[in-house]
């Protein structure tokens, strides 16, 4: 599930990720920011190449091609959630296919997701005998968060970088204010749902649920008059009966003590009830909830 998403991520914004690897790369090989090419790195002829390398069962997790006029570049990623005795080998076989095919340049990087001490997370070369293959090498617990910030296509990434500051669950609170700034709701819970997603490789799940958690009710009017208005008794009845109709759908018929509870929740309690009632399976989960 997380390499599909990852490729997917790839598909739906190769700009966004072909920019900030750019720039990750240079300046890896010494270069100042005033010495990185903006024209190498623009918004424009981005496109993801076909990962199909040959007849047989090989695909690459993401190709990209890059807008580099007169001399594209392929820049190649793999994403690994766990450390991988055999990507270099994987890496140059990779290599042999998209030079057969495209020959091109080609640019290679493996962006490790999940934070590990394994030394395998800090390989870059494939060395057997006379033969040498070198790739680019990229945990992403190590970097920067304030370009996968910045950007909201990168966001998913953002959850797994290097936290500016302690404690580190104050980055997905970071992540959360970001992702409030989306303003197409269906933009916004895909990429919520993402960081949710990668967050579970370096965060336990009250930790997400507490800070990652968005409403299901924040894009309805009741929601805004919740947050917005203050809360009123006879708004926020009407908030109440919403949480009822919907626990009912996911929980089945509620009994006359649930639904009092329920009707007296004060505000705060009501918009956490929004964000919880998305994990409950029945009813055994609102009693625990409730309880």
């Amino acid at each position: 599930m997380i390499d599909d998403f990852c490729k997917q991520l790839v598909v739906r914004h190769p700009a966004s990720i072909g920019r900030w690897l750019l720039r990750l790369l240079a300046q890896a090989e010494g270069k100042a920011p005033e010495q990185i090419s903006t024209a190498a790195i623009a918004d424009a002829n981005w496109q993801v190449l076909d990962r199909e390398l040959s007849s047989a069962p090989l695909h690459a997790d993401s190709v990209i091609l890059l807008p580099r006029r007169g001399d594209p570049t392929i820049l190649h990623l793999e994403f690994q959630t766990r450390p991988d005795a055999a990507i270099a080998e994987r890496m140059l076989e990779y290599w042999i296919r998209l030079h057969r095919r495209f020959h091109q340049p080609i640019r290679q990087v493996v962006i490790h997701l999940k934070p590990t001490t394994s030394a395998l997370a800090r390989v870059d070369q494939l060395a057997i005998g006379r033969t040498r293959h070198h790739f680019s090498n990229l945990r992403l617990w190590e970097q920067d968060p304030d370009p996968l910030l910045a950007d909201p296509a990168l966001l998913p990434l953002a959850v797994l970088a290097r936290p500016g500051c302690e404690p580190r669950e104050q980055l997905l609170a970071q992540v959360r204010e970001r992702l409030r700034e989306i303003t197409d709701a269906d933009q916004r819970r895909l990429t919520t749902s993402g960081c949710q997603l990668l967050a579970g490789l370096a965060f336990p799940p009250d930790v997400i649920q507490r800070l990652l958690a968005m409403s299901i009710l924040e894009d309805s009017s009741v929601y805004q008059l919740i947050k917005h208005r203050g809360l009123q008794e006879g708004r926020q009845q009407e908030a109440a009966a919403l949480l009822l109709r919907m626990l009912q759908r996911r929980c089945g018929p509620l009994s006359p003590h649930q639904r009092d509870m329920i009707h007296t929740l004060p505000l705060d309690r009501l918009e956490q009830l929004g964000d919880a009632l998305l994990d409950f399976q029945g009813q055994a989960d609102l009693a625990a909830w409730l309880g």
